[in-house]
């Protein structure tokens, strides 16, 4: 779905399902460098079972238009006006790492407009490793590169693989 949120198009994820403004919303928020596509399995899920889902690309990621954030402050301003270009009075905000920061800030300018907040991997002060905001300044294809690294666990199986007793036994 496409909405035109401050002049600039934007994209969200409905799980699957038209969008109707009159069922229960809940809005995801992806962290930096992430987009709509990390919140594929929850907004699913929700989607199909009697809930409206956005999960935006923020602006300058993925599929949305315009600068991206440069600031929570701003970024909490995109989600209402978000909510207010989809016609949503009321919504629960699910963040992630940075998207957890906007959500929360989001709320505390959005009010009674938010029924619930969910925040994962969430942590004050947020901080972010030296190497990290240095190659962000210095070699940014390097700074992607890291959070691609630092976004997904290299010690656990991947999620379509067999868990511990899931195998097949002979008898």
């Amino acid at each position: 779905m496409q909405l035109t949120v401050n002049g600039h198009p934007t994209y969200c994820y409905t799980g699957g399902k038209p969008f109707d403004p009159a069922k229960p919303t809940v809005v995801f928020v992806h962290g930096v460098l992430n987009d709509h596509s990390v919140w594929i399995l929850q907004t699913r899920y929700l989607a199909h079972h009697g809930f409206n889902v956005l999960a935006p690309d923020l602006p300058g990621h993925c599929k949305s238009e315009g600068e991206a954030p440069s600031s929570v402050e701003e970024a909490a301003d995109f989600i209402a006006k978000l909510l207010d270009a989809a016609g949503v009075q009321k919504a629960a905000l699910v963040g992630h790492s940075w998207g957890a920061l906007i959500s929360r800030e989001a709320a505390s300018r959005l009010k009674e407009r938010v029924t619930n907040l969910v925040l994962v991997g969430a942590a004050f002060p947020m901080k972010v490793s030296p190497a990290l905001l240095d190659a962000s300044q210095s070699d940014p294809e390097k700074a992607i590169h890291m959070v691609n690294v630092f976004s997904r666990a290299t010690l656990a199986p991947p999620p379509s693989a067999l868990g511990p007793g899931t195998g097949t036994s002979r008898m």
